[in-house]
Order: structure tokens, then sequence, then C-alpha cells
């Protein structure tokens, strides 16, 4: 928003000037500026520029350049560690390495970002966040050395942490709950373009390059700042004392933040099994990395829409949240006993399992209706933050699982039992509330 503010008359020259904010503090310093120079005229030109659709439009390329990033370290798993020097042997133990130190920055920064957004702003803390992944990602594709890159990638990891979960809570917080679907349709989407990206461009494009252009992406993300508000729901709650009063231990002592968590899970567990994994396991395919994110992508992309569509039909997220996962697991034993025994196959199961993993962000979604504004943000990026994080842990478990069965498909399934079965008992505890007044305190 800006504000001019021209000469007054029968008053000392006043020069115009200019600051940004939002549409609640501007009424409020041109109320309490014609109050101070209460003169016979006042002649000012008061201007509200509405940026709502530059504010998505920055939070949807904030979470491509997020998801670019972040899976950089997944399509490139050899070759920047052979340019470092690292021998075959110590090309396991390494990425591992790399994976844990970034997914303790990811926990660390969901906590770090998630606090500070609801205490400081959520504007504020999305550039922070977007400005700390750019420059780790920038920075990783000029070092020379493995240990400056597990450091670097730290720093991505507490930077990607908390920004999807931030940017969701600031855009459904401006938007009208009406419109409300299409602003988390459009991030969605966003998302799952950045993975797209990344599934064509890691077979063409040297893995230096695609590291410089995430974080110079990132720096162009920010220049958008200057045409973005904070949240008017958020300053209106941050006058309120008693909202400032609430920390992180008031957020974990209501149980439904574990309900939320518990839920999204399985859509990690997928993406952890279906990509990651199973790209290893099924090795005789063929499949590369990069093609089985690009279908996973491309379901990702459609199922958003299309699930999106659906609870706004029957006003629903918990329903269409039930109806994904148990569609999941019904691909899920079609994954286990029936398997892929072609490359289209195997890419179709993505394409599918993408379809109908797209239910995270109408848990997101959910997530920002469940809590007032004083823990919004916090609570979003936890449930984000560990279900991310989580990948990473499935990935390791599945492989110690394997260890008691004589199949992995079947160590998968086993997995997918218990997860699963949480997941369906913990949001069949929650509370529908769609489309619920989000100018609410906890």
């Amino acid at each position: 928003m800006m504000v001019f503010v021209t000469k007054l008359s029968f008053s000392s020259q006043i020069y115009c000037y200019f600051r940004f904010y939002d549409l609640h503090s501007i009424s409020n310093n041109i109320e309490r500026f014609y109050i101070k120079n209460n003169k016979n005229t006042v002649n000012f030109i008061k201007i509200k520029i509405q940026s709502c659709h530059l504010t998505l439009l920055t939070a949807g390329l904030a979470y491509l350049a997020n998801v670019f990033c972040v899976n950089l370290t997944y399509v490139f798993k050899k070759e920047a560690f052979v340019e470092f020097g690292l021998n075959e042997h110590q090309l396991v133990s390494a990425n591992t390495n790399l994976l844990i130190v970034q997914h303790i920055g990811i926990l660390l920064g969901v906590l770090i970002f998630g606090v500070l957004a609801d205490k400081k702003g959520r504007m504020a803390m999305l550039f922070i966040s977007v400005f700390t992944y750019s420059i780790g990602t920038l920075l990783s594709g000029l070092v020379h050395n493995y240990y400056l890159f597990v450091v670097l990638r730290f720093i991505v990891g507490l930077g990607l942490a908390a920004e999807l979960g931030i940017g969701l809570v600031l855009v459904c917080e401006i938007f009208p709950k009406g419109k409300r679907i299409y602003a988390v349709i459009f991030i969605a989407i966003c998302g799952f373009i950045g993975m797209f990206l990344v599934s064509i461009f890691a077979n063409v494009v040297y893995w230096r390059t695609l590291y410089i252009a995430g974080g110079l992406l990132g720096f162009i993300i920010m220049l958008l700042r200057f045409s973005t508000f904070e949240s008017d729901i958020f300053l209106k709650a941050s006058q309120n004392e008693s909202s400032a009063r609430k920390t992180i231990f008031s957020l974990l002592k209501t149980q439904k933040i574990y309900y939320l968590i518990l839920s999204i899970l399985p859509s990690y567990l997928i993406t952890a099994s279906s990509i990651f994994v199973g790209v290893t396991y099924f090795k005789e395919l063929k499949i590369t990395m990069g093609q089985s994110m690009m279908f996973f992508a491309i379901g990702g992309g459609i199922g958003f829409v299309l699930l999106a569509i659906i609870g706004y039909k029957i006003r629903s997220r918990k329903k269409t949240i039930t109806f994904c996962i148990f569609s999941l697991v019904l691909l899920s034993l079609i994954y286990a006993f029936i398997k892929p025994a072609i490359q289209h196959a195997f890419l179709l199961l993505n394409f599918l399992f993408g379809l109908f993993i797209a239910y995270q962000f109408e848990l997101l979604a959910l997530t920002i209706e469940q809590f007032g504004t004083n823990l919004r943000a916090l609570a979003t990026t936890i449930v984000f933050g560990i279900g991310r994080a989580s990948v990473f842990l499935f990935s390791l478990l599945i492989p110690i699982i394997n260890i008691f069965f004589d199949d992995f498909l079947h160590s998968v399934l086993f997995l997918d039992c218990i997860v699963f079965s949480l997941a369906i008992w913990g949001i069949s505890k929650i509370k529908e509330e769609y489309g619920k007044d989000l100018a609410f305190l906890d």
C-alpha cells in the first residue's frame, strides 16, 4: 500500500512521502494525520493499491522456488559428491549425512520461523525464509568442499521449513473465505510446477547451474516485497496483549495438532516409497528419478484442482481427505501385490499416487481453520514441516524394516498399515471447519 501526502493549505510545507502499509494501518495513520493537522483545509490524496493478487503471486512463486530447491538434493545424489572428491563407497553415507543435516535444519526452521510469524508478522518472515534458502542454494552451487556444502544445505533447510505454511496462512487471511479455495489451488500448483521443472532439467542441465538458478529465482521473488502487504487479521490480533502470551507450549497442549500431523504422514510415506526408494528398488525398469518425479508432479497438479473443487462442492475437507487416504490404501495394495513389471505401469502408479497425495493442501487449509491468528502460522508450519521431514525418516525406516521381510514392497505395506491407520484415526478426531472466518484468537 502506498500513501502520498501533498502540501497542506494554511500549514507549514509538508513533502510527499510513501511507505508500505496494510489497509488497517493506512486508515489509522490517515486519521491521526488529519487530527494532528486540523486546519481549515486539508488537501491530501489517499491512494489504496489492492495488492492481494501480487501477494498471492509472491507466495506461489516462493513455494515454486522452495520445491525446486529442496528436490535438487534428491535428484543429484551422485554428481556433486563426485566433484567433491568422494569415491563410490562414500556416496551412500555422504548423501545420508547430507539429508540428515538438511532435515534437522527443516525441523529447527519450523520452530523458529513459525513462532516469529505469529509474533512479528507473516510477510517479514516469508521473505526472510525465502532469502535464507535462496542464499544457501546459490552458494551450494559455488562451493567445492563437501563439508561447506553440508553446512549450506542446513541453512537451506532452515529457510525451506516454514515458507509454505507462512505463505498459505498469509493468503488465506487476506482473501475472503469465498475465494480462499482459489488461492490455495494456485500455491499448490506452483509447488508442483517446481517439481516438474526439476524433473525435466535434472537430466539435461549441469547440477551447479540448477543450484545457482534456484538461488537466483528466490532473489527475484524478493523484488515483489515492495508490492505486498501484511495480513490485516494479524495486525489486529497483534494488538491483543493476551494473544502475545501464547507460545509453542500452548500449541503442544492441544490434541488436534497431533491429529493433524498424523493425518499428513501418509502423503509423505507414499512420496518416500514410490519415488525415492521405489526408483532404486525397481532399477531393472531403468526409470530415472526425474521421470518418477515428473509423473508424480503431473498427478499432484491435477489432484490439487480436483480435490479443492470436490471439497468446495461438498463443503467438507475432512471427507475429501478421508477419501484420499482410503484411495492411497487401495493403490498401496496394488503396488505391493501387483508389482509394476513395466515402465508404464510404474509411472502410472506414480501419477495416481500424486493425484491423491494432493490432499495435503486440503489438510493444511484445514489446519489454518483450526487455529487462531496467534497460533495459526506456527501450527501450519509444524504440520507441514514434520510431514516434509518424515520423507527422510521413512526412507531410512523402509530398508531397516526390510531386514525382517523377504520383499521390499511387503516392508512398505507393513509401514503403510501403521501410518494409514493412525492417519484415519487422526482425521476422524478433527472438527470440520470449512470456510471458517479466520479473525479469531486461541
